[in-house]
């Protein structure tokens, strides 16, 4: 927003204000107005906080299977957020007001947060736990021709597969491919 723009939001504000009170509103509807707009605008961004919290996890391979934990995280830190604002009512709205240190430390944490979570980091058991990214060589069958990918017995772990499950190869049309354990 420019400063002409916010000057100009500001001026608007104030008109509105001395319309409302010219036109007879009482205290309490010019109140009940302004924080319904308030309290409408805090929940439009939350939400839509919330969805690109989603996705992004999924962009960055939090996704399918582990996507409800970042939803838990996501919601973790809505219910915080919730959790510090007072309720509606004072007088000079002290519940939006924060310390200049407060304001940095809050900045900050959700700066650290979120470059740990886009370079794929994740929460577990309160503390942030580091990707594992395997590499593996292709390798060809020599009778066959066909392409095998073996898969590290690590991982195999991780995942709960075993030796003879069957698995589906999910072409995800970006570029990357998604291995899924066929269920019967």
């Amino acid at each position: 927003m420019t400063a002409d723009h916010k000057d100009y939001a500001l001026k608007q504000l104030e008109n509105f204000l001395y319309d409302a009170m010219s036109a007879d509103a009482t205290a309490q509807e010019i109140y009940d107005v302004i924080k319904g707009v308030v309290e409408d605008n805090y929940n439009v961004y939350k939400n839509a906080t919330q969805k690109a919290f989603e996705l992004h996890a999924l962009l960055n391979g939090i996704g399918v299977g582990h996507i409800s934990d970042a939803i838990s995280r996501g919601n973790k830190i809505h219910q915080a957020i919730d959790d510090c604002m007072q309720p509606w009512g004072h007088s000079d709205m002290e519940a939006l007001k924060y310390t200049d240190e407060e304001m940095d430390a809050m900045s900050s944490a959700a700066e650290e947060e979120e470059e740990l979570i886009s370079k794929g980091y994740f929460k577990e058991n309160g503390s942030w736990k580091k990707p594992k990214i395997w590499t593996v060589e292709i390798q060809m069958d020599g009778l066959t021709g066909d392409a095998i990918i073996p898969i590290p017995d690590e991982v195999a772990d991780i995942v709960g597969w075993n030796l003879y499950d069957t698995l589906e190869w999910i072409d995800n049309k970006d570029g990357s491919y998604i291995l899924r354990k066929v269920t019967k």
